[in-house]
């Protein structure tokens, strides 16, 4: 593996340690970021570890798909891994809008997509899900205008769009996973928890419920470089060269029930491609030459 590319690199969470992980074992990555300052404090402590890889910084806003395909189009060379580890969690968006569903689910979803005719030979995508997506629920309905989520996606609060955007996450690696495999491409993909791990995703918590949470996780959860264990042994571990829909833990386990209803990953798939604004003839197009 010599080329791969993380999403969400900040100064502090999964995204640093696994940069470094890849780092560490020769890799150049390339990091897509929203705040290009961040991004750059990153690859200064990186930089300062002395690993033997390399790191670059890059635009990249998760929900902004001009972004998205900008930084796609940018991007020279066939990744051989793809690690969508960037969302939020938390934000509260006005008139009960769903905040998490878009750059949680939808700007991964554009991503990969968007990087399968690049991919290089048995390059593996890893998307970061969570835990909380057993708390997860998604209802799609469709008319005449096309498919749409139940009640926009913004129905019950903060908690459960976060966990409706993690179920997404599994349900669309499911369905890539399905589609990779009738095509007999060598690319691979699976959907992993990081387990609770003490990062800067709490910090947008609303209410009185944000200081109590970030002192627990400091107190009780994961370190980052913990965290980042089951998303590296995803992505290098050469026993894991194959589909896996979910890993928690370091291992392979069984996901919400959900997660394996075929019927609405494939709704799910057809309703990203309306959202993300990808024809049918993209959606056709996008696919690994290997």
């Amino acid at each position: 593996m010599t080329f791969a590319v993380v999403t969400g690199v900040g100064v502090q969470g999964i995204g640093l340690e696994v940069v470094a992980g890849l780092r560490g074992a020769g890799c150049h990555v390339v990091m897509g970021c929203r705040s290009h300052e961040r991004c750059s404090a990153a690859k200064e402590l990186l930089d300062a570890r002395g690993l033997p890889g390399s790191c670059e910084c890059r635009s990249l806003d998760l929900n902004d798909f001009a972004s998205i395909r900008r930084f796609a189009a940018e991007l020279e060379g066939s990744p051989s891994l793809l690690v969508n580890n960037a969302g939020v969690m938390g934000v509260v968006a006005q008139h009960g809008t769903c905040s998490h569903w878009r750059p949680n689910a939808l700007g991964p979803y554009l991503l990969t997509r968007l990087l399968l005719p690049r991919m290089a030979a048995r390059a593996r995508i890893v998307t970061v899900a969570s835990e909380a997506h057993r708390r997860g629920s998604l209802h799609i309905s469709s008319d005449g205008e096309g498919r749409r989520l139940k009640d926009g996606g913004g129905a019950g609060g903060w908690y459960a769009q976060y966990a409706r955007s993690k179920l997404a996450n599994v349900l669309m690696t499911a369905e890539l996973s399905r589609r990779l495999e009738q095509r007999g491409s060598t690319v691979t993909c699976s959907s992993v928890s990081p387990g609770r791990v003490n990062t800067g995703i709490y910090s947008n918590v609303p209410g009185w419920l944000r200081t109590p949470l970030r002192w627990l996780a400091a107190a009780a959860f994961q370190t980052p470089a913990q965290g980042a264990s089951t998303v590296l042994h995803a992505a290098m571990s050469p026993e894991l060269g194959r589909h896996e829909l979910y890993l928690h833990a370091m291992r392979p386990c069984r996901a919400s029930p959900a997660a394996y209803d075929a019927k609405l990953a494939g709704e799910l798939w057809q309703l990203s491609n309306q959202q993300v604004g990808l024809s049918a003839a993209e959606d056709a197009a996008l696919w690994p030459p290997h």
